[in-house]
C-alpha cells in the first residue's frame, strides 16, 4: 500500500496534478482492472455474442479511460478539444438520426460552424458569448436564414430540431468544458480541474450504477413507452450511490465538505461527511443524469433505433455515451457557479 501511495504522489508531482485528482485517476484504472478481472472470470459462462460484446464493451472502456487521463495531463486545451470534438460528433449523430435531414441542405454547416464557435469562447474564458451565443444569436440567426429558404412548410419543425441539438449538444454540453475556465482559487484542493473530474467521474458512475441496480433489481418500469431498460430500482440506486460517492470525493477534488463562501457567514459547522453541499450535489448529479439519459432515449425511440452510433464498440455512439452530461453539466456548473461564484 506504501508502495502505491509513493507512485501516485509521484505522479502527481510528474504531471502537475493536485493528489486528489490523481488518486481520482488511480482509482478509475483500479475500478477498471477489478471490474475486468470480475467479467472476464464469467465470460465462458456466456453465450459466445455476448462474450464477445462483452470483451468489446470492456475494450471501449479501457481507451475512454486512457484518453481522459491524457488530455487532463495535457491540460485545459487538450480537455476543451476533447469536449468540443465529442460536441461536435454527438451533434453529427443526432442530425443523422432526426427525420426530413436532407432538408438541412447547407444549414447543417451553420450548426457545426456555431459549435467551433461556442467552444472558441470556452477557450478564451468569454463567459458572456458563452452564455448567450447558442440560445440568443444562433437562435435568432437560425431563424432568419430558414425563413430566407422560402419554404415556409415544415418551418417550425426545422428551427426545432436544429435548435434543439444546438443546445442540448452544444451549449449544454459546453458547460463540462467551460468548468475548466472557472478561477481555481475557491477550489484550491483540486482547481478547476477538480470540478471537472468531480462532474465527470460521478456522471459516469451514475449511469453504470443505475445499470447495475436496474438489471437484477428492476421490476417497476418508469417511462416504459421511452425506455424499457429504466426503473425505480435502478434510478433509487443509483442516486443513492452517486450521492454517497459525491460525499467522498467532495474533499479530495472540491471544497463542497465545507461552507461555501455564499453562507460563510453562518457557517453550518458540520464535518465534511454530514455537510449537506456535496449530497446536493450528488442529488443533482444523479437525477440529472437520469433524465438527460430518458431525453436522448426518446430522441432513439423517434427515430427507431437501439444506439445512436457505432462509433464506441459494444456502447452505441458518442451520444449513447454522454447523453446524461448534457443535463447534469449545465446543472452542476450553475450549481458551483452559485455557491462559489458570486
Amino acid at each position: 500500500m506504501t508502495a502505491i501511495i509513493d507512485y501516485v504522489d509521484c505522479v502527481s508531482t510528474w504531471t502537475g496534478l493536485s493528489p486528489g485528482a490523481a488518486w481520482v485517476l488511480a482509482g478509475i484504472f483500479l475500478a477498471l482492472i477489478m471490474g475486468t478481472i470480475a467479467r472476464l472470470t464469467h465470460l465462458r459462462r456466456l453465450p459466445p455474442e455476448v462474450g464477445r460484446s462483452l470483451v468489446r464493451r470492456l475494450r471501449t472502456w479501457w481507451i475512454i479511460a486512457i484518453v481522459l487521463a491524457l488530455v487532463v495531463v495535457l491540460g485545459r486545451p487538450a480537455t476543451v478539444g476533447l469536449v468540443g470534438l465529442l460536441s461536435v460528433l454527438a451533434l453529427r449523430e443526432y442530425l443523422a438520426l432526426v427525420p426530413e435531414r436532407t432538408r438541412y441542405g447547407r444549414i447543417v454547416a451553420w450548426t457545426y460552424a456555431a459549435a467551433v464557435l461556442q467552444y472558441v469562447w470556452v477557450y478564451f474564458e468569454c463567459f458572456e458569448l458563452f452564455i448567450i451565443f447558442i440560445p440568443v444569436l444562433m437562435f435568432l440567426l437560425l431563424t432568419v436564414r430558414i425563413v430566407l429558404m422560402r419554404q415556409p412548410e415544415g418551418f417550425v419543425h426545422l428551427v426545432g430540431t436544429l435548435q434543439w441539438g444546438m443546445m442540448m449538444l452544444v451549449f449544454c454540453l459546453s458547460h463540462v468544458a467551460f468548468l475548466l475556465a472557472l478561477s481555481p482559487d475557491p477550489n484550491p484542493r483540486g482547481g478547476a480541474l477538480g470540478w471537472f473530474l468531480y462532474l465527470v467521474v460521478l456522471t459516469e458512475f451514475n449511469d453504470i450504477a443505475q445499470a447495475l441496480w436496474g438489471r437484477p433489481l428492476g421490476r417497476h418500469k418508469i417511462i416504459p413507452e421511452v425506455s424499457a431498460g429504466k426503473s425505480w430500482e435502478g434510478l433509487i440506486g443509483a442516486v443513492a450511490c452517486t450521492t454517497v460517492l459525491a460525499v467522498l470525493l467532495a474533499p479530495a477534488l472540491t471544497p463542497l465538505g465545507e461552507t461555501p463562501t455564499r453562507f460563510a457567514e453562518g457557517g453550518d459547522g458540520l464535518p465534511w461527511y454530514l455537510s449537506p453541499w456535496a449530497a446536493i450535489a450528488g442529488l443533482v448529479i444523479g437525477v440529472g443524469g437520469f433524465c438527460g439519459d430518458l431525453a436522448m432515449s426518446a430522441v432513439k425511440r423517434d427515430a427507431h433505433v437501439k444506439d445512436s452510433g457505432t462509433l464506441l464498440p459494444g456502447q452505441g455512439g458518442i451520444l449513447d455515451r454522454i447523453d446524461s452530461l448534457t443535463f447534469t453539466a449545465p446543472l452542476f456548473f450553475y450549481y458551483v457557479y452559485f455557491l462559489y461564484y458570486p
